[in-house]
């Protein structure tokens, strides 16, 4: 099991955005059009925008002591706020679901990437899915022998550009087949289209395996943070998918 980092929490303001949402950036090669400059969210004007990330894989257990009640109490990992304000990086530190997400990029020394101006859209994966994935290999992701494979997946949750979820629909509605497919930082393309039955947009990795959003894309100082419902591994990548948090389905 990759190891879960609990962070700390701080006070704000609760609201949450739309519920559509989608994927994908633009080429890349990091070296482009993106500033390599680490960000300074304190340059920029600040704002009341805030949303409250969800929290299902946690949960803690308090015991009184010496007074009523004197049985333990168990409660789940509370939301943690998400300031708009914000760069991707310092979302992903305060976010409890996404502890696993960002240890891993941590380890594969791709966190720095995401405290640049970017813009960068982000499909961040919850723990839950990306600790089940991580068992599909010997010692885990995060074990020296795999940092091919753990690098391939992280880069094909980033795309270089900022794509809010409208950006994307009105892509989806003016291509001729239906789908939008623009290629992650790794160079394996994510295919956007919407499903008939729902009407929300859905990701496909183009090798049968499809994912739906848990966040639809709280804007950032640097880009777009989405959450993912299930692991989408690149195309190369023969697994799986791992499950959806429970009740996101």
């Amino acid at each position: 099991m990759i190891e879960n980092v609990r962070n700390g929490m701080l006070p704000g303001l609760a609201g949450r955005f739309g519920v559509a949402g989608l994927v994908l950036g633009t080429a890349l090669s990091l070296g482009g059009c993106e500033s390599s400059a680490r960000q300074d969210p304190y340059t920029k004007p600040t704002g009341a925008c805030s949303f409250m990330a969800p929290t299902v894989s946690g949960a803690r257990t308090y015991a009184p002591k010496g007074a009523a009640p004197d049985s333990a109490i168990a409660y789940p990992d509370p939301e943690t706020p998400i300031y708009c304000d914000r760069p991707i990086s310092e979302s992903l530190m305060a976010a409890i679901e996404l502890a696993d997400y960002r240890k891993a990029l941590q380890d594969a020394d791709m966190f720095r990437l995401l405290q640049r101006n970017g813009p960068f859209t982000v499909f961040a994966i919850p723990n839950s899915p990306l600790e089940h994935y991580s068992t599909q290999f010997p010692g885990g992701i995060l074990a020296p022998a795999n940092a091919p494979a753990l690098k391939s997946l992280l880069s094909y949750t980033i795309v270089e550009g900022n794509w809010p979820a409208p950006k994307i629909a009105k892509a989806i509605a003016h291509s001729p087949n239906g789908a939008f497919a623009l290629p992650t930082i790794g160079g394996a393309s994510i295919v956007a289209t919407v499903e008939a039955s729902s009407g929300q947009i859905v990701l496909s990795n183009g090798a049968g395996v499809v994912t739906r959003l848990w966040v639809t894309g709280a804007p950032q100082s640097n880009g777009t943070l989405y959450f993912v419902q299930s692991l989408l591994p690149p195309p190369a990548v023969h697994s799986t998918p791992a499950s959806a948090p429970a009740g996101r389905r």
